[in-house]
């Protein structure tokens, strides 16, 4: 999904179909903005996700005759008749209200707290965080993360239906987008097949153990915590991370850093990585990454608010997200961890 385009759909009316709660600070210039976290009925309308899809036949002009294409069917939104996409005769498609109901029933009705939702490509995607009860803590330290639960959904047959455990640190405000493309024991990918909503109570039993997945993150973290870095090893964890064409020298034979390193060995240096307990580890490299994915990570031909919805996307879809979970198992790798 990297290449796809990923901009936030604008309603006519100039509105952006998201919300984005005002304890979720990376996301607090984009879409509308609630004060607290919703429930799933109140996230559905704010973010303007409160719209269904159809599946409908596609027909060939051939020789003068329109004739059924039976291989292929068109996905259409209701309420703009926009095709989102062409899919397979054997597709079936999960509406809003549907996804939003299984984190219902994950979580439970009354624990299912959205942080934000919304969707890109005029909904052709759709996402939505989740927080989970409690918090997780590096150990004798104020380094606080949060638990949640990130789904996404699309409507076009670019992905499959994804669930996954994901977290935000609270003290800069970083997504720790830990897996997407690869279902392991902390996500689960559901294709839209014609078993789609059977499978989709079966993966409700995978991610119910989504509390017991985020305690063994935590255990990870504080792993990552006690692993330090001097110089030699952080540049030697950016060379895997990056890539050493990150690292050049000059004619002078002086070092000559990419941008991108640049600023992550800044971050790595920066305050919010050199909290008591946690400076020159292994988790605050990983930390230096993800700051830069979220918050600094160039985007190309935008500005401003363009740039934001964008830096939101790759973040949590795109080649950002990539960035942070190869970020995440070096870490985790140069740390013992297998």
């Amino acid at each position: 999904m990297s290449q796809m385009k990923t901009e936030i759909t604008v309603r006519k009316d100039g509105t952006e179909e998201m919300f984005a709660a005002g304890s979720t600070p990376v996301w607090h210039r984009i879409g509308q903005r609630v004060e607290r976290a919703l429930t799933s009925g109140a996230a559905l309308q704010i973010a303007g996700l409160d719209w269904k899809v159809d599946e409908r036949p596609i027909y060939a002009d051939i020789a003068g005759e329109m004739t059924a294409v039976t291989t292929h069917k068109s996905i259409v939104r209701r309420d703009t008749r926009d095709v989102l996409g062409v899919v397979g005769r054997k597709y079936r498609p999960v509406q809003n209200e549907e996804a939003f109901e299984w984190l219902d029933g994950l979580v439970g009705s009354r624990l299912a707290i959205y942080e934000t939702a919304g969707s890109i490509r005029g909904g052709a995607v759709v996402w939505a965080l989740v927080r989970l009860p409690g918090e997780l803590r590096i150990a004798g330290t104020d380094d606080v993360v949060k638990p949640f639960i990130l789904v996404c959904n699309s409507h076009d047959g670019s992905l499959a239906f994804r669930a996954l455990n994901t977290a935000i640190r609270v003290v800069c405000s970083n997504t720790l987008t830990l897996a997407f493309r690869t279902a392991g024991a902390d996500s689960i990918a559901v294709k839209h097949t014609e078993r789609i909503h059977d499978r989709l109570i079966d993966a409700q039993e995978v991610l119910g153990l989504a509390v017991t997945q985020h305690r063994k993150f935590e255990a990870h973290m504080n792993i990552l915590a006690e692993r330090k870095f001097n110089r030699r090893q952080f540049d030697g964890y950016l060379d895997r991370v990056l890539g050493t064409a990150s690292k050049q020298l000059d004619e002078s034979g002086q070092p000559e850093l990419s941008a991108a390193r640049e600023r992550i060995v800044a971050n790595f240096d920066h305050e919010l990585q050199r909290l008591k307990g946690v400076e020159h580890s292994a988790w605050a490299a990983f930390n230096a990454v993800s700051q830069y994915v979220d918050w600094e990570r160039p985007t190309r031909g935008s500005v401003g608010r363009d740039r934001d919805e964008r830096r939101l996307a790759s973040s949590m879809f795109g080649q950002g997200a990539d960035l942070k979970r190869r970020a995440w198992s070096t870490a985790l790798e140069m740390s013992g961890v297998r």
